[in-house]
């Protein structure tokens, strides 16, 4: 009698499953791993809590899942890491839009997100689960503020920042896109203010040089490290003129000598000595303090001062000083030549100023924006080989209440005093009702009367918090210590030497620069002694970077109503629906155009090998072996073993690589393949001999096994129900393709 063939219902089996793992604690991180055995840490990004998971999220989580299970299920010792980042404004203004207290919308989002990835099956060690805003975490964000300190790379000074009049805050330079804030992309604009700098630039060139070197970064990853770094190579020069020697760069090695001006950064350390004219300190004033809207620095808009001062030219001419932040958006806070013969850049400034004189090529002389040469030109013997860096320091001080409270006391006396180490953490008082407006830190006596470290003295507090993108320096390590082990020995755990690097970082491309200062800032503390064991002071030793998802060719978003919900998703197809077609319909690479055709797809594959699979386990203990007839299928069954071990080879390169949609597809072959065996076994013989069946339903186990990573319920399911007592541990390994039977000798005796 044939055994009972249960239909594939998601609702039915992946509450199961997901409990029969929580029971046998399958993703635990496991013990200092065993001699010959790997560890492996995957980290998945940090999402912000600020509301439900989204369908980035879903990709994101279901690639890092996918690589963790793979690696698990080769042989090795696997952390897949997770936590939330939990201060900044997405929280707080969610808060102040719902009237609650930030802490306890940061609760009730973590909680329905995990509620929501342990649905979809992610194999998260959810005991290490953290939050950056719980004291026990920004503890060690205050402990990283002090050492950075300390080390000189955290530094305060009346800067031009970023000001957004929406969010009420300054912002890094990095989080202005397109001369519009990060967060609500309304203008931008520079403001003058006392801030606190994060100082990245000794760390430039080993980032430059490093990210030549880096291996199983995915080329997304690696082109987001050039592009944040903005390198540029050519000459510097030195040139002299009404304020002494001034060093000047270009990149245009054949075309010094056309230099029409020269163009300085409003950030450039020795500015005051060049402005000379009387009205150019006010104009520089106006720009640093606001006057001037951030615009998206377009050369025909951005400001442009002109400082009175000149230098002279390698031709001898006179070059007038000029200053402007198109600068540092092209290289960074340093100066450089205006070559408007060959710079459209430049050229757009010339004619804005009347002291600066140039030609106006023709023909071959016409501009060559690439930094080529126009002509052949004669070497400069005074010019030399250098290179200039866009990215710089950027500040890390905001005027909001949901963040780090930053470790400092200012006292009248003494200055700005750190907060002893052993009094951290600082604690943000989890009553606080942040604003729209203003920053009620402020108001708070309790939290800022005290008393100076330094004297004794009456002292306040600083008010400013740090932005959420300084917690993120480091939010990649609390995962790799134990809970119990972190308020200790939270750089210095020995678990570190064991899971440090990350094998691999799994996010958003939009993520490169956190991982950029997370690379800074890991070597920074190789050199103070806590990461000394990473030589080469790198965090990731793989990355991928995917894209991100859109729905009807648009980005997802609530005012045009293409958002998909993934709750609405599982509830309807189920969770290995939604984690197959994520990752079948698109590359990493490309932006996932989400469309119901995937989903249609998957749930149509699942279907169907879930019941050819119940099928062939039902009825094998009743087909009967003839040795005849399975002689003469021998070498089918070697082929179907090639087409196994083929397609196996194919699928765990493909994995191994983290191309997840291809090995999507070499599944799917691989079925039909299986499912062709059969026809051709049929049309030869008329029916499957007990051998045939027998190679059949292990190539259905190899299969199911290959599939776990992708779709662990279902896959799962179906090895239980293979007949097999080890369902469990096949559930939990990686296939062997050698398993499948050839010789009709292995053909059990009909039952």
């Amino acid at each position: 009698m044939s055994k009972e063939k249960p239909s594939y219902d998601a609702a039915r089996i992946e509450p199961s499953r997901q409990a029969a793992w929580a029971e046998r604690g399958d993703f635990e991180a496991p013990p200092p791993p065993e001699p010959g055995q790997t560890p492996v840490y995957v980290k998945a990004s940090s999402p912000f809590t600020s509301g439900n998971l989204h369908m980035g999220h879903v990709r994101d989580y279901t690639i890092g899942d996918a690589y963790a299970r793979f690696r698990r299920a080769r042989g090795d010792a696997v952390l897949l890491g997770f936590g939330f980042d939990a201060f900044g404004l997405p929280a707080e203004l969610a808060a102040i839009e719902r009237q609650e207290l930030p802490a306890e919308w940061v609760r009730q989002c973590g909680e329905r997100m995990l509620d929501q990835m342990k649905r979809l099956g992610y194999s998260f060690d959810y005991d290490r689960v953290f939050y950056s805003s719980d004291e026990g975490q920004y503890r060690w964000t205050q402990w990283l503020f002090l050492t950075l300190l300390e080390m000189g790379m955290i530094y305060r000074e009346d800067a031009t920042v970023d000001w957004c009049d929406t969010c009420q805050t300054t912002l890094a330079s990095i989080q202005v896109e397109d001369g519009t804030c990060w967060r609500c992309h309304n203008e931008v604009r520079l403001i003058r203010r006392p801030t606190w700098f994060l100082k990245i630039t000794d760390y430039l060139e080993e980032n430059d040089a490093n990210t030549e070197k880096l291996q199983n970064w995915d080329e997304l990853a690696l082109a987001t490290q050039r592009y944040i770094l903005g390198r540029s190579d050519g000459l510097e020069v030195e040139l002299e003129g009404d304020g002494g020697t001034l060093t000047v760069f270009s990149p245009h090695r054949g075309a010094l000598v056309r230099a029409s001006f020269v163009l300085l950064s409003p950030r450039h350390p020795d500015l005051d000595v060049w402005v000379t004219a009387a009205d150019a300190h006010a104009e520089l004033e106006q720009m640093r303090s606001g006057g001037w809207e951030r615009s998206a620095r377009d050369a025909r808009a951005v400001p442009v001062v002109d400082t009175g001062s000149s230098l002279t030219g390698l031709d001898g001419s006179e070059l007038p000083v000029l200053v402007s932040p198109l600068v540092d958006a092209r290289f960074g806070p340093t100066a450089v030549l205006g070559i408007p013969a060959i710079d459209e850049a430049d050229r757009e400034i010339a004619a804005r100023i009347e002291r600066v004189e140039w030609v106006e090529p023709e023909g071959e002389e016409a501009a060559d924006d690439d930094g080529g040469d126009v002509a052949p030109a004669a070497p400069v013997a005074a010019a030399r080989e250098a290179k200039r860096y866009r990215a710089n320091d950027f500040s890390i001080s905001r005027q909001r209440a949901w963040g780090t409270p930053i470790p400092v006391i200012h006292c009248d006396a003494c200055g700005a005093v750190p907060v002893p180490v052993s009094d951290l953490p600082v604690v943000l008082p989890r009553d606080l009702m942040p604003r729209a407006e203003g920053n009620p830190l402020a108001e708070r006596p309790d939290f800022v009367d005290v008393e100076c470290p330094s004297c004794g003295g009456t002292a306040k507090r600083e008010t400013d918090t740090l932005d959420c993108h300084f917690d993120a320096l480091f939010l990649w390590v609390p995962a790799a210590v134990p809970p119990a082990d972190r308020a200790e020995q939270m750089f210095t755990h020995p678990d570190l030497r064991e899971w440090l690097p990350a094998e691999r970082l799994v996010a958003g491309g939009d993520s490169g620069s956190f991982v950029f200062d997370q690379r800074v800032v890991t070597k920074a503390l190789r050199d103070h002694g806590e990461f000394a064991f990473m030589a080469d002071g790198e965090p990731f030793a793989g990355c991928l970077f995917h894209e991100m998802v859109i729905a009807d060719g648009r980005k997802m978003s609530k005012h045009l109503g293409n958002v998909v919900n993934p709750d609405e998703l599982v509830e309807r197809y189920g969770a290995d629906t939604v984690r197959l077609a994520v990752l079948y319909a698109a590359g990493p690479a490309k932006t996932l155009n989400w469309s119901d055709g995937a989903l249609r797809f998957a749930n149509r594959f699942l279907r169907n090998l879930w019941t050819y699979s119940h099928d062939r386990f039902a009825v094998l203990d009743e087909i009967p072996h003839d040795p005849e007839a399975a002689a003469d299928t021998e070498h089918m069954r070697d082929r179907l073993r090639k087409w196994c071990e083929n397609g196996l080879e194919r699928i765990t390169a493909d994995t191994a690589e983290l191309q997840l949609h291809k090995s999507i597809r070499n599944i799917t072959r691989l079925f039909e393949r299986i499912q062709d065996f059969e026809k051709r076994v049929v049309k030869r013989r008329g029916q499957l001999d007990r051998a045939d069946a027998e190679a059949q339903v292990a190539a259905l186990v190899l299969l199911a096994q290959a599939l776990a990573p992708f779709a662990p319920h279902a896959a799962e399911e179906i090895l239980l129900a293979c007949g097999r007592p080890d369902g469990v541990e096949l559930a939990t390994a990686w296939p062997e393709a050698a398993k499948i039977p050839v010789s009709a000798e292995s053909a059990a005796p009909a039952s």
